[in-house]
């Protein structure tokens, strides 16, 4: 065999280097695209993540405008005593106070025949 000069070890060596180095760049590129691979995973999961949630908020929305909506539908019928009502609480009170019949004509202004029922009922119930 014959003997190999410094030039073909030279070679032979950087033949070897450029070989391993070869290797080293490709072992890095395949592990650029696994990590990229799992980018895009994590990417894709976040943006499913981000759709449920705007879809979410969408939904919480709508309902929040629903519900508002029927809580005025509610408060606008929201119903106070009507005059006679309140005429009839007020007369209540001051038979409750101890008011007679005249005093309820002349205060709250309702008949005399209702002002007397009123009075009679007021002191049945208090017996």
């Amino acid at each position: 065999m014959a003997s190999l000069s410094l030039m073909h070890w030279l070679l032979i060596g950087n033949m070897g280097l450029l070989l391993l180095v070869g290797a080293f760049m490709w072992s890095l590129k395949r592990q650029q695209n696994q990590d990229a691979s799992r980018l895009d995973q994590a990417v894709g999961s976040l943006q499913q993540a981000h759709q449920a949630m705007s879809k979410s908020t969408i939904g919480m929305g709508r309902k929040l405008k629903q519900m508002d909506g029927r809580l005025q539908q509610a408060e606008r019928k929201v119903v106070l005593p009507t005059t006679d009502e309140a005429t009839f609480l007020q007369a209540s009170r001051l038979v409750g106070l101890g008011a007679t019949a005249s005093d309820l004509v002349d205060s709250c202004g309702v008949a005399r025949g209702e002002a007397e029922l009123i009075v009679s009922l007021k002191r049945q119930t208090a017996h």
